[in-house]
């Protein structure tokens, strides 16, 4: 739940004001990055999709696992999951959703980390 004061407009000059210079009369396209970077069918391999719940850049990503591409996607949606929060130093009083998607990115990589080095897989990709 987010109060109704944030908004597009709020986070626009909390940008302005944060990054001393960035213009951000163009604002970000979410919809033209998704649509450039794949859209919702990407068709790379081996690709881990961890988002947060409370992440805005979410709909950005793939939203379902697929298995026939090695993709996993997961969303961690717990308070305080927003973007990258999987990749956060680990706290005791972390969300158990969340130490749950730790230990399945942690899986994950470990499977390519066994993999022989002249595997003729893919490249591993972590994407946020």
């Amino acid at each position: 739940m987010r109060s109704m004061a944030v908004d597009v407009e709020y986070w626009l000059q909390f940008c302005s004001d944060v990054f001393d210079g960035l213009d951000m009369t163009k604002r970000p396209k979410a919809r033209e990055t998704t649509i450039d970077q794949g859209g919702f069918n990407i068709g790379g391999t081996n690709i881990f999709f961890g988002n947060g719940g409370e992440d805005p850049w979410r709909w950005a990503t793939q939203q379902e696992s697929n298995d026939a591409l090695g993709q996993i996607s997961r969303l961690s949606d717990c308070d305080g999951c927003g973007h990258c929060t999987e990749l956060y130093t680990p706290k005791d009083s972390d969300p158990e959703e969340l130490k749950e998607t730790r230990i399945m990115v942690a899986n994950w990589l470990e499977t390519f980390l066994k993999k022989p080095s002249n595997s003729t897989d893919d490249d591993l990709l972590l994407i946020q």
